[in-house]
């Protein structure tokens, strides 16, 4: 019943007291929230916390949330937050919204999902690439290829313009096919691949 609802209509259900459409959001969505709360702070513990109470928070103030058509942006943006906050007592006051430092955006092979054995040098070379890119460009990269991210929300979520955010993945794509060689038509499927997962 709730797959084959949109997004907008998924949400009005929540909004409307809907516990098993904001279960199935929660099942939808989770191993992307996780991913990359993960690498925003790489701890278990603090990230299932953000985002458990990310969905408590959505269910008891479900009457005044407003209505979004993507989901999967207000839930990343959402949880970024949480986690920021969470980590204020921490980190303050060197917010990575300012600088990429403390978060790990490096990936492993498993990540980037390329399964066949026959491709596990091609892939760690592709994993070698990718993981020299500076912070802010591996963020760019995975909110829009392996999040799904259009532009216009991955400048959102990383508060940027959307001219700066096309020119930092200019900048890391332009990286990506200096570097590999003949990987450069891999690492696109890869991170289609990756990006079909984590849906």
């Amino acid at each position: 019943m709730y797959a084959s609802l949109n997004d907008k209509e998924l949400w009005i259900k929540v909004v409307e007291g809907d516990k098993h459409a904001l279960s199935f959001i929660y099942t939808q969505h989770f191993p992307a929230l996780y991913n990359y709360g993960m690498k925003i702070h790489a701890d278990e513990t603090i990230v299932k916390d953000c985002i458990h109470d990310l969905f408590v928070t959505l269910w008891f103030s479900r009457e005044r949330l407003s209505i979004t058509d993507t989901i999967r942006f207000y839930l990343l943006a959402s949880l970024k937050r949480k986690i920021i906050r969470s980590l204020k007592p921490l980190y303050v006051p060197q917010l990575f919204d300012q600088s990429m430092d403390k978060a790990d955006f490096s990936y492993s092979p498993e990540q980037i999902m390329i399964v066949d054995e026959t491709e596990r040098e091609q892939q760690q070379k592709l994993v070698q690439v990718i993981n020299q890119l500076p912070r802010r460009q591996q963020e760019v990269l995975h909110l829009r290829y392996f999040q799904g991210l259009d532009t216009k929300e991955t400048a959102a979520l990383m508060s940027l313009s959307v001219n700066a955010t096309y020119v930092l993945l200019s900048q890391a794509l332009r990286f990506l096919k200096k570097h590999s060689d003949k990987l450069v038509t891999i690492i696109f499927w890869a991170l289609q691949q990756g990006f079909g997962r984590l849906r």
